[in-house]
Formats: C-alpha cells, sequence, structure tokens
C-alpha cells in the first residue's frame, strides 16, 4: 500500500491529476518504520523537520520554535500521545484548539456570501437599538432586516417596499439605505451594493459608518469571485481574475484596517485580504501577510497553528518560490519540501524540482540570526541529496545532552544520530540514549525509541529492546519486532514475562504460528501449555499489532474446519513431530491454514530492508506454503492415493477462481495446472475430488 501510495503521488505530480494540496499529504497508507524518510507519503511525519513530512507538519514546528513555545495538545485531542510518526490529521486533532474570536473562515472559503445573514441581522438589530430611533423606526427596520431570507441564488423581496415610508428621520434613512445595500449584496448586484454602502461613509452612527465600509471592499470581494469557482468550489484558471477589481479590493480593504486596525471586522478583512492576493496571484504580498501573523499567539491572530498551516497550504505553498520571500520559516518549508526523493533517487522531471546546494547558501543573508535553522538545511542537504552523511558531521556539533530540546535543536541532533548511523559509528547507540532524557514532548521521545529499536535490530542487539531496563516501551515497535525478527527463544520469553497483557498474546501468537509453519511441531505441543484457559478463538488476527485480544484459542479447538478426516490441530502436529513427512498430516495442517485464513499471513513476509523489522528474521525454517505442500505429495511415489487426489485437487484450487495463486510458493503456468487437473481426472476418476473439480483456471 504505502509504495501504491507513492506511485500515486508521483502520478499525480506527472499528469496533474489534482490533489488537495502538492505541498503536502492527504492520501492514505501505511507508515515505514525508519528514521530516514526523504519523500513523501502522508503518514511518515516525525518531529523532527525533513523532506518527508508535510509541508503543514514542518511549518507547524518552526512556528514553534519561532514563538518560543513547545506543542501541546488542545482541547478534545486524542488521549493517547502522538507515536514517532503520524499523519497530518492525526497531528491536527492532537493540536486544535479554535480561539473563541477565530474570523479565519473568509481566508480559507469565503463560501456562500449569505453565511453571513445571521449574524449580520444580529448585529443590524443591536445597532438599531442603541441607536434610539423616533416612533417605530427601530422596530419596522428590525422587521424588514429580519424578513431578509437571501439564498443568494436570486432576488429577494424588496425590503424598501417592506418598510413601506415608515422610515422618514435620517439617521432612519441611513439605516434603510445600509438594508438596501445589504439586499443588493446578498442579491449579487455588486453595483447597488457598492453604491449604497459608500454613500454612507459620512453618516453619523458609527457601526453604520465602520460597517458600510467593511462591506464595501467585501462587495469587491465577491465581484472577484463571481464564475471564479466551479460547482465543487474548486477554483479555476486566476488568470482571468480582473486585476482592477483585485486593486479596487485590496485598496477597500488596506482602507478599513487603516481607519479601524481593532474594529469589529479587523479579522475578517485581514482575512479577505489574504484571499484576495490569493485570487490576484500576488504571492510576495500574500507571503508578507503570513509573516506577520508568525510571531502571533492564536488568541491573537484569531486562529491556530494548525488552521494557519492549512491556508497557506491551499494558498501560498503550491506556488511559492524562493524568488518570493526571504522570510527564514518559509524558505525551510520550500528547501525541505525541494529535498524530496522519489524511490531513493531525485526525479528532476516528475516530481520535485530539487534545490542545490548553491540555491541553500544563496539564501545565508535570510537567515542572519537563526544560523542554526540554517547549518540544518545545509546538512539535510547533505544527507538527503548528497548522500555525506560525515559532512553532517562536520556541519552538526554533539548536543545530545540538553535538558529539553526546542524543534530545531531536535531536529539537527536526530540528522546527526541518522548521520552516525550512516557511517557506522559504534557510538549511534550511545548518542540516542544520551538525547532521550531531554526529549520532553511525546513524538520526539518515541522518535528516538524508534532509533533505539532500528539500531539494535541492525546490531545484533534484540535482546536489548526487550531487556527489563529497556527504553523501549511503545507497544508498535516492540511488536513489529517480535512478528519480524525474534527468535522461538525470544518470543516464548515474552510469551509469559511481557508487562503487557497484548504483548504477551502477540508474542505467543507468533511462537505457535511460525512453529507450525516453520515445522517445529515438537516444541508447538509444549508451548501450547502456554495458552491460557478460555482463549477466545474467533477474535481479529489480522490487525495483530492493533487487535485488543488475539484467537489464541484457535489453537486449541477440539475440532478443526476441513474438508478431509482429520484429528484435532494438537494431534496432527504430534503425528508430525512424530514423522514430519506424513502426507495426511500435512494435508491436515495445510487444511488448518485454509480454514483459518492464513494464506500469505502477515507473519510469512518481512518489511523492506530500512524498515524496522526488514532485517532477516532469526527465527528457524522457510515461509509456509500450501501450494509448495501440495506439490510435493503429488510428486510423491509412495503418497496413498486418497491423499494424492486432494493435493491435486488442492493445487489447483489454488488457482480458484482469478487465475493467481493465493498458496503462497512458485508459480506455476496454466499449462501444468492443466496437467494436474487431467491426472486428477484420469489417476483418480472415481475420488470425491475428481468430481468436484470442473476447471483448472
Amino acid at each position: 500500500m504505502r509504495r501504491l501510495c507513492v506511485s500515486l503521488a508521483a502520478a499525480a505530480a506527472c499528469f496533474a491529476i489534482p490533489l488537495p494540496a502538492d505541498a503536502s499529504g492527504d492520501f492514505g497508507c501505511s507508515p515505514s518504520w525508519r528514521l530516514n524518510h526523504a519523500n513523501l507519503t502522508g503518514c511518515d511525519d516525525m518531529a523532527m523537520l525533513g523532506p518527508g513530512n508535510d509541508t503543514r507538519t514542518n511549518l507547524t514546528m518552526l512556528l514553534f520554535d519561532r514563538r518560543g513555545s513547545l506543542p501541546r495538545p488542545g482541547e478534545g485531542a486524542p488521549p493517547q500521545p502522538l507515536g514517532a510518526l503520524f499523519d497530518w490529521r492525526t497531528l491536527s486533532g492532537w493540536l486544535a484548539v479554535r480561539p473563541d474570536n477565530s474570523d479565519s473562515d473568509y481566508s480559507s472559503g469565503e463560501g456562500s456570501r449569505c453565511r453571513s445573514n445571521g449574524s449580520g441581522a444580529e448585529a443590524f438589530e443591536a445597532a438599531v437599538n442603541a441607536a434610539r430611533l423616533p416612533g417605530g423606526e427601530g422596530a419596522a427596520l428590525i422587521a424588514a432586516r429580519k424578513s431578509l431570507n437571501p439564498d443568494c441564488a436570486k432576488p429577494g423581496a424588496s425590503v424598501s417596499a417592506a418598510l413601506d415610508g415608515q422610515v422618514k428621520s435620517p439617521a432612519g434613512k441611513a439605516f434603510a439605505t445600509y438594508l438596501a445595500g445589504a439586499q443588493a449584496f446578498y442579491d449579487g448586484d455588486f453595483d447597488a451594493a457598492g453604491t449604497r454602502f459608500a454613500s454612507l461613509g459620512g453618516a453619523r452612527d458609527g457601526w453604520l459608518r465602520e460597517t458600510a465600509r467593511y462591506m464595501a471592499a467585501r462587495v469587491e470581494v465577491n465581484r472577484i469571485q463571481v464564475g471564479l469557482f466551479d460547482e465543487y468550489g474548486i477554483p479555476k484558471d486566476f488568470k482571468t481574475v480582473d486585476q482592477k477589481v483585485v486593486a479596487a479590493a485590496d485598496a477597500g480593504l488596506r482602507a478599513y484596517l487603516k481607519d479601524y486596525p481593532n474594529g469589529l471586522y479587523a479579522g475578517s478583512a485581514r482575512g479577505l485580504l489574504r484571499r484576495v492576493y490569493w485570487f490576484g496571484s500576488k504571492r510576495d504580498l500574500l507571503a508578507q501577510q503570513y509573516v506577520a501573523l508568525f510571531a502571533q499567539p492564536a488568541a491573537v491572530r484569531g486562529f491556530n497553528d494548525v488552521d494557519l498551516a492549512e491556508e497557506m497550504d491551499t494558498k501560498l505553498l503550491p506556488d511559492l518560490t524562493i524568488g518570493d520571500t526571504r522570510d527564514p520559516t518559509l524558505l525551510a518549508v520550500l528547501d525541505l519540501k525541494r529535498m524530496r526523493m522519489a524511490d531513493d533517487e531525485v526525479s528532476a522531471g516528475c516530481c520535485t524540482d530539487p534545490i542545490t546546494l548553491a540555491e541553500i547558501n544563496g539564501q545565508r543573508a535570510a537567515f542572519a540570526g537563526n544560523q542554526a535553522l540554517f547549518d540544518y538545511l545545509v546538512a539535510a542537504h547533505q544527507y538527503y541529496i548528497g548522500k555525506k552523511p560525515a559532512e553532517v558531521l562536520k556541519l552538526i556539533p554533539d548536543a545530545a545532552r540538553q535538558s529539553s530540546f526546542n524543534e530545531v535543536q531536535f531536529s539537527r541532533q536526530m540528522l546527526r544520530g541518522m548521520a552516525l548511523e550512516a557511517v557506522g559509528d559504534r557510538n549511534a547507540r550511545g548518542f540516542w540514549l544520551e538525547m532521550l532524557p531531554g526529549a520532553k514532548l511525546d513524538a520526539q521521545h518515541s522518535a528516538l525509541e524508534l532509533a533505539l529499536a532500528w539500531h539494535d535490530e541492525r546490531t545484533g542487539g534484540l535482546a536489548r529492546v526487550f531487556a527489563p531496563d529497556s527504553p523501549v516501551d511503545d507497544a508498535m515497535l516492540r511488536g513489529i519486532l517480535l512478528t519480524n525478527v525474534a527468535d522461538a527463544g525470544l518470543l516464548r520469553k515474552q510469551a509469559t514475562g511481557a508487562k503487557a497483557a497484548h504483548e504477551r498474546q502477540l508474542a505467543l501468537f507468533t511462537l505457535l504460528y511460525k512453529e507450525l509453519s516453520r515445522g517445529a511441531y515438537r516444541d508447538f505441543g509444549t508451548d501450547l501449555a502456554l495458552v491460557p484457559a478460555g482463549a477466545a478463538s474467533d477474535t481479529n488476527f489480522y490487525d495483530l499489532l492493533g487487535s485488543e485480544a488475539l484467537p489464541l484459542g484457535l489453537f486449541l479447538r477440539p475440532t478443526q474446519p476441513t474438508d478431509i478426516d482429520c484429528p484435532t490441530l494438537r494431534r496432527t502436529a504430534a503425528d508430525l513431530a512424530a514423522a514430519p513427512g506424513s502426507p495426511h498430516a500435512r494435508l491436515c495442517l495445510a487444511d488448518f491454514f485454509r480454514a483459518n485464513g492464513f494464506d500469505q499471513f502477515v507473519l510469512d513476509s518481512q518489511p523492506p530492508k530500512q524498515d524496522l523489522g526488514g532485517t532477516k528474521t532469526l527465527f528457524a525454517g522457510p515461509v509456509y506454503s500450501r501450494l509448495e505442500v501440495y506439490k510435493s505429495i503429488a510428486a510423491d511415489a509412495k503418497a496413498p492415493a486418497d491423499d494424492k487426489a486432494y493435493a491435486l485437487f488442492r493445487a489447483v484450487n489454488c488457482y480458484a477462481p482469478s487465475g493467481n495463486n493465493s498458496c503462497g510458493g512458485t508459480d506455476v503456468d496454466k499449462a501444468v495446472r492443466k496437467a494436474w487437473f487431467a491426472r486428477l481426472k484420469s489417476d483418480y476418476p472415481k475420488s470425491r475430488w475428481a468430481r468436484e473439480l470442473r476447471y483448472y483456471w
């Protein structure tokens, strides 16, 4: 699935298949449990800055550093900590807290202009009541405003007719003019709306003056949007945007913000200004707006870092170039994005425009006062693009022993540790251990656990991961090593001695399965005693690492689902221990694997070599294949006729009905299957299996 996702992302980049934004990853995949993530997969984000991270993740981490604060889980965040690897959706859900004064929606998506009708009606009523108009003018105006229920698809009933001469005072007429402007705005008559709002520039009422100024600018923003989005809200080509209207909207919003910097609509006006720059393809001005927001806490700017990153990912980052900004945060995000690789090779013609070291060095002046980040970018280029880990060690001094790490500090030391691993430094493990006390964030600590587990797996130190004093507590990391690498002795030890109940179950399930499938039948019979009484036999084992309980009881079932006469699994294993070549016992074991869905099971494959669990398994014996069992029995001159007939029947059925082998082992072509079919029909014509088999697929 991971490779499929990479291929989809590459195809999208090459053939302009629209994804949410090419700056980030929103497509599904599964994590690659390694430290070196040179390509975007969408689910391999880490607590260190890197090209494999979603750009929103890199941006968010840099924002924390810029304000000198560490990330904290927000309200309603998931109770579990972030792991070593995560995706943007998980991180954003963990962080997101929307401030009470949030008004960023006007920049993230105007949507229907009618959406402001409700809040506008409430504000209008409050302003009219505060104005204390004579007679029944106030009540008439409020009633007229409430009758305005626009759908922004067709003109509504005239509010002027609804008032019908009930408003005569100058102050009341000003409010009536505003109402007419509001109706024209919702009806899409932007010329009339603009004229009426502009006429209120000298209104005596403060609310009217300010709101009309804001609405006059909003009219121009909506004028830009006419015909700019398709029916699904996806923007069309911005080259068609009238730059004169962009200039008018820009001027109107700036004028409002100049006169009302802390006004009622200042937040939404700033959001709309960013939207106007997006429409107008003014990346440099748009970048300046975002940079101004970077240093502000969420409560001041009106929206959190997650919303800011999401907005920038849509409106700025996909097209931003290093020529559009001199801000170090934006440059760092762009540089890391352009270090992305495809299948460990730079794909200049397709997926990235790889940045050169000369380009990064040309940005040195922009990083004045932020030398640590600049040096990290140079070192990252040397590591990911240059493949020169020794240069990383020269650029990033050892600073592992810190009381805490901000994001850049942690990224620098993680990259140094990765370089130590790459050059085979014998002190790499000690370096990771020295970093642990300062890794105060869960995601940082988990990343170091991954580093230690990965190192120990590759240096003959697997037992250290499972030692009582091991710093590797992450259940996922431990589970990956148990299911993919551990030998029988370690599995047996964890099956009885692991602190976590799930780890004990996982170790025992893996041990019993591999003993059966690798031919350790005598050990299987002994280790069955470790299965607790009353163990379930019908729970999920398709997600071994994530399931709360594993079906250990299926190894103890008093009867087994089978198409031939077979004893219990315990007895079958005992028969095989006594006579490993017994055709009938081997067929019974094969039926156990078939009936329980164990063909090409996850415990029979391993991750890629560079991933955790990707080294050669320490569990003795070859991977099990039903097809190979059937082949050998069919070729065994001493095998009973009934067993040979069933073996041929099952061998052919390994390819039913798709023509693809579902039983593992070495594939055969259709001619071989045809020969099996013919042999079954000719040599064993009276057998049940010859009568049942009709195709050879």
